[in-house]
């Protein structure tokens, strides 16, 4: 999203309006879903912002950071349940699911996924993390690279901080995982 462009027309717009204070120029600051993926550069966007800011000295400018924020500040835990394969598709059953974190079901979001058991290991199977709920869209994660993983073993979801939990639901009368704060 290009903030400074909309700040900009905003901003202009803004000038038709006497009681305008206050330009919301929205969220969505990128959290990266992947551990090689660039993250937003704060400095660059401060100084594009400001730079607006300059030339409407009346206005203030508010941003909705929110899963900036908070995205990777949580992560979802789920146990090892079961093991299974059809051909050669290996699936990697996990005590929650799509109940408790809805995004990838929802939008094909993507989480990264450890084996926290394991996490010496190399990752050598390519696998589907998928939940107890027989439905096709019970999937956490599509074709993930782990290590062997057995039944008992605890996988790592994260970038969970942002709408997991506000998005569980008792869907299929199962309960989301709870919610710890440390």
């Amino acid at each position: 999203m290009d903030w400074e462009q909309t700040a900009r027309l905003l901003a202009d717009l803004a000038q038709h309006f006497d009681d305008v204070r206050v330009i919301d120029i929205g969220g969505g600051i990128g959290v990266p879903e992947r551990s090689d993926q660039p993250g937003v550069d704060l400095g660059k966007l401060d100084t594009l912002l400001n730079a607006v800011r300059a030339e409407h000295p009346q206005l203030e400018f508010w941003m909705e950071p929110g899963r900036y924020l908070v995205a990777s500040a949580g992560v979802l835990l789920a146990r090892v349940t079961q093991l299974k394969s059809k051909g050669d598709v290996r699936y990697v059953g996990i005590a929650t699911g799509m109940n408790s974190l809805i995004r990838p079901a929802l939008y094909g979001a993507y989480h990264e996924i450890s084996n926290l058991t394991r996490l010496d290991e190399p990752a050598t199977e390519l696998v589907n993390v998928v939940g107890p709920i027989c439905e096709s869209a019970d999937v956490i994660g599509h074709d993930r690279l782990l290590p062997p993983t057995r039944e008992g073993d605890v996988l790592l979801i994260a970038n969970a901080g942002a709408y997991a939990h506000a998005m569980s639901s008792h869907y299929n009368l199962r309960d989301p995982a709870a919610e710890l704060f440390i």
